[in-house]
């Protein structure tokens, strides 16, 4: 009987080891378990912080890249430059007007030419000038026969003080898109800086003499005016550029 009994208790004990090592090894792979989720749950939040981050960089960059785009590309483009000497013969005088004739440059945004500067230097004399509204006109649907017999001319002299000012004159107008409050420069569209010289810098453009200066857009680059006047002004209308 104490045999049985001891037999008996060595079982119970044995069995009793059994279950608490299964314990422990199940409190073990549960441990385990959980350490795995937490971190699968961590690289997931890491993965979409990352993923986040990234589409926010890839947007930026492509926004940054588009605007530099139209930085680089946004501006006018200067065709030609003609000047009128209104005197007789037209040796004896000076270039008095000048007409810059513009377009937008391929690729770029419309440009607003009444947020453009035109900066001059004749003689050593730098003037910047800026839009006037008052000294507008579009020949796009009229025409004329002589560019430099527009009225608008009459506007840029001493009696109106318009020292500091150009004035715009339509050339060519596809989209409705120029007039005197917004004379804004869309593709094939174009139209022609007008200046008084003899009003802005004091005396008029003579022979030989050397230009320099730029046009600057409100957005975009600007674009450099470099000429030198002929050294014989044989007609009243001389092309310069």
């Amino acid at each position: 009987m104490t045999i049985k009994r001891s037999l008996f208790s060595l079982a119970r004990s044995v069995k009793r080891q059994f279950n608490l090592k299964a314990d422990v090894k199940a409190e073990s792979g549960i441990g385990v378990l959980i350490i795995f989720i937490a971190l699968v749950l961590v690289a997931a939040v890491a993965a979409s912080v990352l993923i986040h981050t990234a589409g926010i960089l890839q947007q930026r960059a492509q926004s940054t890249g588009t605007s530099t785009i139209s930085q680089v590309s946004t501006g006018l483009v200067v065709n030609e430059i003609v000047g009128y000497d209104s005197a007789s013969p037209a040796e004896s005088g000076g270039i008095k007007y000048l007409a810059i004739m513009v377009s937008d440059n391929t690729g770029g945004n419309p440009v607003d030419l009444g947020n453009t500067s035109l900066t001059l230097t004749i003689n050593g004399v730098t003037s910047v000038l800026v839009y006037n509204s008052s000294v507008f006109t579009d020949l796009a649907g009229s025409g004329s026969k002589n560019l430099f017999g527009v009225s608008q001319w009459s506007y840029l002299n001493k009696t109106s003080k318009d020292s500091t000012s150009f004035g715009v004159i339509g050339i060519a107008d596809p989209q409705h898109a120029l007039d005197n409050n917004y004379p804004v420069i869309t593709p094939g569209a174009e139209a022609a800086i007008i200046v008084n010289v003899t009003n802005s810098f004091g005396t008029n453009l003579t022979q030989n003499t050397q230009v320099t200066g730029q046009l600057t857009p409100e957005t975009g680059v600007s674009t450099t005016i470099n000429f030198v006047a002929p050294e014989a002004f044989n007609t009243n209308t001389i092309t310069l550029t």
